[in-house]
């Protein structure tokens, strides 16, 4: 009687239940939140992985430290052959020149992986870079990029068959602009001198050996110009940076296939007149590939498998 009674219970439930369900009405999906940055992405959108790997990865502070290690061999074979530069417009009588590095700052020189990582956890906007970066500018406190501070020191030390010692040049595109609070016409440049400094890099030219973009007239996010300027005095040895746009002109706005080219044309000088750092976090190869990053993945690669082809 008793486990008839409860059939019947349960019966009479899964009836109710069901009616319930027949005349609930379908509830809609959610509408998805709408990110504070829309419609643009976030600054450092998707970059999570890349500046984990810099920050924490034996890998990166391997590879690091095989270009430095390879740029100073070249160094030593590029001093001892008056022919040698590194830089493709320049021309006359270089090999008379003492000799000179040009070096990028920024994620070659001083590793800005902390602010990367800020900017991912706050989701800074696009429109809020700017007054990030030049806070970070302000701290004075990035680490030397693996490799780089020993290098720097080293090639300081070293001279070419006529005692002329290497001097070493920072061209960064780090910005000349006032900031509120502060009478200095370009505040970056001291920052800027202060972080190598407390690295150890000090020099007594320092101040002249860094280039930072808009601290004069001409010089603008395209380096060549500045180049040319250390070109006039300088025979420039090695050119050592993080970007294509470090050692080649107007590639910034480049696609893919472009760059491609301009890479193959130019292979004879990577590796021993121009050395790349890894810098996976940002770089112009992100605006070669568009703005449609989910498209950019979909699609085939549109690198140069083999710049000599059989």
């Amino acid at each position: 009687m008793r486990g008839t009674f409860m059939r019947a219970v349960g019966l009479g439930a899964a009836a109710l239940a069901a009616g319930a369900c027949a005349t609930q009405a379908p509830q809609p999906p959610a509408p998805a939140a709408v990110h504070r940055c829309a419609p643009a992405r976030p600054f450092a959108d998707g970059g999570e992985r890349a500046t984990l790997w810099v920050r924490n990865s034996a890998e990166f502070r391997a590879a690091s430290e095989i270009i430095y290690r390879g740029a100073l061999a070249a160094l030593e074979r590029g001093l001892a052959d008056a022919s040698w530069s590194a830089e493709p417009a320049q021309t006359g009588d270089f090999p008379a020149l003492p000799p000179a590095i040009v070096m990028d700052i920024d994620d070659t020189v001083l590793d800005n992986s902390e602010p990367q990582a800020r900017m991912i956890l706050k989701d800074t906007c696009l429109g809020e870079f700017a007054a990030e970066w030049d806070a970070w500018v302000a701290e004075r406190a990035a680490p030397a990029v693996p490799g780089a501070a020993s290098f720097i020191r080293a090639a300081r030390a070293m001279k070419d068959p006529q005692g002329r010692p290497v001097r070493v040049f920072f061209i960064t595109n780090r910005e000349c602009s006032r900031r509120a609070g502060d009478d200095a016409a370009c505040p970056q440049q001291e920052d800027t001198l202060a972080n190598l400094r407390a690295l150890g890099l000090d020099a007594p030219t320092l101040a002249e050996d860094l280039m930072l973009k808009s601290e004069k007239p001409g010089w603008p996010s395209e380096k060549l110009a500045r180049r040319l300027e250390v070109a006039r005095d300088y025979r420039i040895v090695l050119n050592v940076g993080d970007d294509f746009g470090d050692f080649l002109p107007d590639v910034r706005r480049q696609d893919v296939p472009q760059r491609e080219r301009a890479r193959c044309a130019n292979r004879e000088r990577w590796g021993t007149h121009w050395f790349v750092v890894p810098n996976p976090m940002y770089g112009s190869w992100q605006a070669a590939l568009g703005s449609d990053l989910e498209a950019a993945l979909a699609a085939l690669p549109q690198v140069i498998e083999d710049c000599d082809p059989p």
